[in-house]
Order: structure tokens, then sequence, then C-alpha cells
């Protein structure tokens, strides 16, 4: 699913506009608003941190997740969508960045050249994958391996098409998960694409991206830059009104233009299930099977493959949602540590965090 497109729906249906007078509301609507927020407590059963995924690397300890504030505007074909991030969530985001505790996650223009045809430009969370960043958008709290080693945002230029339940998109933007190319340091640039079908009871998509994900050329010796293809697929399907599945498949290889020792590839399937006791009470269960036994710029994960399961309650309380949750995860390969602090080939935490939307 696309995350800037489930971004503008959580914006939309959690948001208030301001008040104007009747003069002023003709002659331009109102900016509407949103924002959602996030924080956890964590506590591994190895009494170490194990964490290998995005955004809960930490244990025993109350975390503060990340404040997100959003604001959009429209008039006649045009439009801006501001997304602000506050906090650690948002530091881990934009990596590449300093001084990132507060950041712009997305800051795009639309302009709407048709009903059918848009073309947006700015700094837009990828499209790749099914989990988003903002953590009141998931069932669960803690993240894939897919989401994780993933592409996070680009910046850039897209144009997207859409006729009746099918969707096309296609842009060039800077480096993934740079919003400057002087930043990277590279003049390089990522192509990415999609093709979606979007029904009454599911939806599936086709994604793609290609191009520099992590130059460093001149700043060590011997120079590195890296490129990334990564195909992927998302696909949903709702089951009944209590029961919804979700998928995720993905392949990235990995090549380096300097050192073809370096090029690896890594590839991860995972599978959503939620189930709905009722309207405040449901129950999502997340299983992956990460492979990296041929990655080489994973770190830890090199050489190795992962079995994760991940069960979380939601209770919802108006818009605040309750999220205790566990995870195992399994290993080929001893990359965990143990309560000795000795490698082990398996992971247990549990968790409860909390979401709130505005």
């Amino acid at each position: 699913m696309k995350k800037v497109f489930h971004i503008l729906a959580a914006m939309l249906t959690s948001s208030f506009a301001f008040a104007q007078d009747d003069t002023e509301a003709s002659v331009s609507p109102a900016t509407t608003w949103g924002g959602s927020a996030d924080a956890y407590y964590k506590y591994d059963f190895s009494k170490q941190m194990n964490g290998l995924t995005s955004f809960t690397n930490s244990q025993d300890s109350f975390e503060l997740g990340m404040a997100s504030v959003q604001a959009g505007h429209k008039f006649g074909k045009a439009s801006v969508f501001v997304d602000l991030g506050f906090g650690t969530r948002a530091e881990e985001f934009s990596y590449n960045e300093e001084n990132t505790k507060f950041i712009i996650k997305q800051l795009f223009f639309t302009y709407d050249v048709t009903d059918k045809f848009k073309v947006v430009a700015g700094s837009f969370g990828t499209h790749i994958g099914y989990e988003l960043l903002d953590a009141v958008s998931n069932k669960n709290y803690s993240m894939s391996y897919a989401f994780s080693y993933g592409p996070f945002f680009n910046t850039g230029v897209k144009a997207q098409y859409t006729a009746g339940k099918f969707t096309a998109m296609f842009g060039i933007t800077n480096p993934t998960d740079f919003k400057s190319a002087m930043d990277a340091g590279s003049t390089q640039k990522t192509y990415v694409g999609q093709l979606g079908y979007v029904a009454e009871t599911g939806s599936a998509y086709l994604n793609f991206t290609s191009g520099s994900t992590n130059p460093t050329p001149g700043t060590i010796i011997p120079p590195t830059d890296e490129n990334k293809t990564q195909i992927d697929f998302v696909a949903s399907k709702t089951i009944s009104d209590s029961f919804g599945l979700g998928f995720n498949a993905t392949y990235a290889k990995v090549t380096n233009d300097f050192n073809s020792d370096l090029d690896g590839e890594w590839f991860s399937l995972v599978g959503y299930a939620n189930y709905a006791f009722k309207e405040s009470l449901s129950l999502a269960y997340r299983v992956e099977y990460f492979d990296a036994k041929d990655a080489l710029n994973l770190g830890t994960l090199n050489g190795s493959s992962v079995f994760a399961n991940t069960l979380s309650l939601n209770y919802k309380v108006g818009k605040l949602t309750i999220i205790p949750e566990l995870r195992y995860d399994a290993a080929s390969e001893d990359i965990f540590l143990d309560k000795d602090a000795l490698p082990t080939g398996g992971s247990f935490f549990g968790l409860i965090a909390t979401t709130y939307s505005f």
C-alpha cells in the first residue's frame, strides 16, 4: 500500500480545520491539520538491547517515539502537504542528516493536471513496503526487517496516473534517503515506479526502485557508491468485517561501483493477519522470513536468516491505542546476545506502546 496515500488518508480522517468566515472560505479552503504521537516501554528477556529493526532498540526503559504534526492545503488544482516529526523515531528516519530530533519528514507539492493525472514534487515517504513510519498507522508497534532495511523516503518528482481501479507512478529522485543530493555527495539519481490495483475489499501494488542509496565518494579509501535495485509486492485483502490479511514480498540487490566483492542481495517474505473482536479490540499477528545470507551491507545480519513472529493486541479508547506486544526472532546464526552477553540465535522481548492520533 502506498505510504504517501496512507499518510494522507490518516491525516484527513483525523484532521480539523481552522474556522474561516464565509468570504475567506469562498476564496481559499481551510488548512487541514492532524498528527499523532507514540511512546513505549520495552523489556528484553535476555536483558540486552537485541533490537535489529528500526525504532525499538532499547532495554528496560520508557521511551518517547515521535510526535508528528501534519498540515495540508488545496486551492484549485494545486495543493501542499507538510509533515513534521519530533523525537527518536524521526531521528532514525533521517539517519543521513545531523541534528534530526526535529525534522521535515515530508514536504511535497501536488498539481492535478487532470482528474486522472497529477505531478508531485518534494520529499515523500517511500512507496516500498507494507508498513509505515508513523506508529499510529501500523497494527504492530515494532517494525519488520523488510521495513528497516528498505528505503525510507525519496526527494524528487513523480507523476501519478489513476484510471478506475488501476494506478501507475513513475519518478526520478535524489539518492534514496537523502533530501539533498549535495549532502549525498553524488549526482546519481534514483528511479521509482509503481503499478497498482485497488478494489473494494483489497489492493495489490508492484513497486520498483533503482539507483544510488549510500554514496560516499571521496570520503573513505577506497570510495564507495552503493546502488540498490529493489522489487517489492504488497497486497491486502479484507476477508470479513472482522478479519483481514496482508502480504509483502521484497527483493533487493546491492552493487558497488568500485568493488564487486561488496555486492550483495537479500529478500523478505512478510505475512500480516488482523482479527477484530470488537471495534475497540483487535489482535494483529506478523510473521516474517528475512534472508540476508548473501548480504554484505547489513552489518550483524550479514550471512544470516531470521524467522520473526510478532503478536500485538490493539485496545482503542477513543483516539488512544494501547498496544501490548510480544516478539520472538530466531536466527540461523548467533547474531543476538543472551543474559551473559554471549552470542545466541534467539531474541525474545515484550513491550507496551501507546499511540494517539489527532
